[in-house]
């Protein structure tokens, strides 16, 4: 008779445990609107509101919330409200930006953005809102080169991540409910 090697079973019960608890609790790892009525399959975002003073955010931040339900298959992003059973409208309410260090010759090394939205989501027939949050906040640090400019590319690379990451947040949030 074979003895069998005695160290592998706690890694292989470590395993197939993991393994099983993860299939057998129902755990998903991003929400999909199951909460949503299922007549709503077609979802227009609109242009977003802006009440900042800096230019083209709003464009970055539509752009984000379109791409992030793209990701997600149980709503199909369509060109026009007229197609839509939802539609998300949204404004910016503030961004602003903070310097966190300073070069040597005084010019801002680091900074920080902040940017604070309103979205509803509502059922284009009956107008009723399906979800809507005032107050969604992200922020986002980045360091800046020595060039002087209205929009330096790190600025303005770290203003896109803070839109998808505030769009990712705000739409998890729509589908799972909260």
């Amino acid at each position: 008779m074979k003895k069998m090697n005695c160290k592998r079973y706690p890694a292989i019960t470590a395993i197939c445990l993991a393994f099983f608890m993860t299939i057998g609790c129902g755990y998903r790892f991003s929400p999909q609107g199951e909460y949503v009525d299922k007549r709503i399959q077609k979802v227009y975002v609109e242009q977003f509101g802006n009440k900042t003073a800096q230019a083209e955010i709003e464009n970055f931040v539509r752009t984000a919330f379109i791409n992030h339900f793209i990701q997600y298959s149980r709503f199909k992003v369509v060109g026009g409200v007229e197609e839509a059973d939802a539609t998300v409208k949204g404004t910016i309410i503030h961004y602003n930006t903070r310097a966190l260090s300073y070069h040597p010759n005084k010019l801002v090394a680091e900074e920080r953005a902040t940017l604070t939205l309103e979205i509803v989501f509502r059922e284009k027939e009956s107008g009723k809102v399906l979800w809507g949050a005032k107050g969604i906040k992200g922020d986002e640090e980045y360091k800046l080169a020595d060039d002087i400019n209205l929009m330096p590319p790190a600025r303005k690379n770290a203003l896109i991540k803070l839109a998808n990451d505030v769009a990712e947040r705000a739409v998890n949030l729509m589908l799972a409910g909260f």
